[in-house]
């Protein structure tokens, strides 16, 4: 059910599958009165996802802030960069969680994603939008940070934001996984960016929960990626009328 990728480590997401009835679309609307009884005109709902990190969990590092007063004056206590971050039932966050082979999506979103910088740290860590989608990075702190974008297939930038509340629109044309972001400025400030063909994606939050988009009936791959981690995929079988269960885990061993 899941695979490795090199040596990489093992990945855990559970995921509940469960079929709409005749009187629900995709949109919300009711299905057409024409429908044959007992048919199946809806699609197949996933949620409920969770990415999980099994075994003894990484260890960060303190984030030496002392060059930029303003950073250091943010923060109460030294911030510890964690990489892996575990919630405290195993749940992990930041990980891109897709659909491979999924289905056609129509046209690109005209709402904005954002990433911030915030207490001299990028927020989110990880922000995955839709090719073509506009992408807002804004800087909220009363203090210089560059945005050093540094894609594979898309064209790369570098922007100077020197005072608060100053932001940039960009967008990006081709898909691809983990775009890395840093401020040259601020050595510890690190992001992804993930682009999309298509909406059958999320990215978990601090419990390591996701959800996805509806799913028509079918054999997806499912792959979960993580900055330091890797890549690990498997695969789901979507029916009308089962909940099979799917479980991949991250693992330290």
């Amino acid at each position: 059910m899941a695979g490795r990728r090199g040596r990489g480590p093992v990945l855990t997401c559970t995921l509940a599958v469960a079929a709409v009835g005749a009187s629900w679309t995709l949109d919300g609307r009711g299905a057409a009165d024409a429908a044959e009884p007992g048919a199946i005109t809806g699609r197949i709902v996933v949620t409920e996802g969770q990415v999980r990190f099994a075994g003894e969990r990484p260890v960060g590092a303190a984030i030496d802030m002392s060059a930029d007063a303003y950073c250091r004056e943010q923060h109460d206590e030294t911030l510890i960069d964690r990489p892996v971050r575990v919630g405290s039932d195993g749940g992990l966050a930041d990980v891109l969680v897709r659909i491979v082979n999924a289905p056609e999506s129509g046209v690109a979103p005209e709402a904005e994603a954002l990433l911030d910088q915030a207490g001299c740290l990028y927020t989110p860590r990880s922000v995955a939008v839709r090719a073509g989608q506009p992408l807002v990075i804004r800087n909220s702190d009363a203090t210089l940070h560059n945005v050093r974008v540094v894609p594979a297939s898309n064209p790369g930038f570098n922007l100077g934001q020197p005072i608060r509340g100053i932001q940039s629109t960009r967008s990006f044309e081709t898909p691809e996984i983990g775009i890395q972001v840093r401020c040259d400025i601020h050595g510890w400030m690190t992001a992804s960016i993930h682009v999309i063909d298509h909406e059958f994606f999320d990215i978990t939050g601090e419990d390591g929960t996701f959800t996805l988009p509806t799913l028509p009936p079918g054999d997806y791959q499912i792959e979960a990626w993580h900055p330091t981690l890797g890549t690990v995929s498997g695969s789901v079988s979507v029916t009308a009328g089962e909940t099979p269960p799917l479980t991949l885990e991250f693992s330290s061993s």
